[in-house]
C-alpha cells in the first residue's frame, strides 16, 4: 500500500472520532464511535480465552471495523435505526474500501460480509459483545441521560445475540442485574423528580401519588378544561405521563402531563396551579422539572396568555392568532 493511500484511509478513520453516539460516559459527555469500537476489542481481548476453538485475532478484525461505516453517515441509535438507515452504511462500506489496494479491499469486505451474514461463530461473537458494551455503557453514565424507553431496552438489548453462549448470557444476565440495581436506586428520584423547596414544595410524577378526582378539581378551576367530562380527564392520564405539584403535608396542588413517544418529541398540556396556591413560583418549579425530565426532546404546546412564561424553557412562538402555537426546537 502506497502511503498516500493509507493517509487518505486513515483520515477516514478519524472521522470516527469526531462521530458521537447516542451513548453518554461517566462523566457527563457524549462518547464517539471510536470510543465505542475501542473498549469493544478491550472486551474481545478480556473474553478470548472463553472461546478456544474460535479465531479470535478475526474476532479482533470484526470488532475494530464494524462501525467503519458511520464515518461516513454518523451513528444512529438502535431504536430509530432502518432499513434505509442500513442501506446508507452498506454504501459507505463500500466507497471507504474502494480507497484501499484490491488485496486489502477484499479482506475488508470479507470481513463485513461475514458479519453480515452472522453465520460463524466468530461473527456471533462480535454482535453480542457490541450489543452488551452498549448495555455496560449506559449503566456507567447517569440514569439522567436515560430515554424512558431505554428502562425497558437495557432488559431486552442483546438478549438474542448471546443466546448462541451459556457464558455470554450469563455475562448479559450480570450486566441486566446491574440495570436492574440501578433502575431501583434511582427509582425514588425517578418518581419524586424535583428535591422540595424552602416552602415543602416538590414534584412527583408517582401514579400512587396523583390523585385523578383532585386533577379533576384542578382541571375544573381553568378556563380550557372547566367542563371536560371526568371520565375523559382519566382516560387522558392514562395515556399520558402525569406530574403533580405537592405541599409539605403531600396534598396536591398543581398537576401538568405530557404526550409523549419518549424518543423526538412531548406535548405539554393542562398545566394548572390551584388558584390558592398561585403566585409562589409553583409553575415554576413544576416546568423545571417537567423539562429537566424530558431532555431534548422537540416540545410542542398551546397557550393563550403565557408565552413569556414558557419563552424561559426554549419555546418559540410559531403561529399567529388567539391560540398561538409555540415549539421548543431540540
Amino acid at each position: 500500500m502506497d502511503n498516500r493511500t493509507l493517509l487518505e484511509f486513515m483520515a477516514v478513520a478519524e472521522k470516527l472520532k469526531c462521530q458521537v453516539r447516542h451513548s453518554w460516559t461517566s462523566t457527563g459527555r457524549r462518547e464517539s464511535v471510536a470510543e465505542h469500537t475501542y473498549r469493544l476489542c478491550v472486551f474481545a481481548w478480556l473474553i478470548r480465552r472463553e472461546f478456544p476453538e474460535c479465531d479470535m485475532d478475526r474476532v479482533m478484525e470484526m470488532c475494530l471495523f464494524h462501525d467503519l461505516g458511520e464515518a461516513v453517515h454518523g451513528d444512529v441509535p438502535c431504536f430509530l435505526k432502518n432499513a434505509q438507515d442500513n442501506e446508507k452504511e452498506a454504501d459507505a462500506i463500500e466507497q471507504i474500501a474502494s480507497i484501499l489496494p484490491e488485496k486489502e479491499r477484499e479482506e475488508l469486505k470479507e470481513l463485513f460480509s461475514e458479519l453480515e451474514d452472522n453465520h460463524t461463530q466468530e461473527a456471533k461473537i462480535v454482535h453480542a459483545l457490541d450489543k452488551m458494551e452498549a448495555l455496560i455503557q449506559h449503566n456507567e453514565a447517569s440514569i439522567d441521560t436515560w430515554l424512558l424507553l431505554e428502562y425497558d431496552l437495557q432488559m431486552t438489548y442483546g438478549q438474542d445475540q448471546v443466546k448462541f453462549s451459556p457464558y455470554l448470557q450469563a455475562l448479559r444476565k450480570m450486566i441486566e442485574q446491574d440495570s436492574v440495581d440501578k433502575i431501583s436506586k434511582a427509582e425514588k428520584n425517578t418518581k419524586q423528580i424535583e428535591s422540595r423547596n424552602s416552602d415543602g414544595f416538590y414534584i412527583s410524577k408517582d401514579p400512587e401519588k396523583i390523585d385523578k378526582r383532585r386533577v379533576v378539581e384542578l382541571l375544573h378551576q381553568s378556563e380550557w378544561a372547566k367542563e371536560r367530562p371526568e371520565s375523559m380527564i382519566f382516560k387522558a392520564m392514562e395515556n399520558s405521563v402525569s406530574y403533580g405539584v405537592f405541599d409539605k403535608y403531600d396534598f396536591m396542588v398543581g398537576y401538568a402531563r405530557i404526550i409523549t413517544d419518549h424518543v423526538t418529541t412531548f406535548y405539554l398540556m393542562d398545566v394548572i396551579i390551584d388558584e390558592k396556591y398561585r403566585h409562589q413560583g409553583l409553575g415554576t418549579i413544576l416546568m423545571d422539572a417537567i423539562m429537566a425530565d424530558v431532555g431534548d426532546l422537540w416540545g410542542i404546546l398551546h397557550t393563550e396568555d403565557a408565552q413569556e412564561f414558557y419563552a424561559r424553557y426554549g419555546f418559540k412562538i410559531k403561529g399567529f392568532g388567539q391560540d398561538q402555537v409555540m415549539e421548543k426546537e431540540r
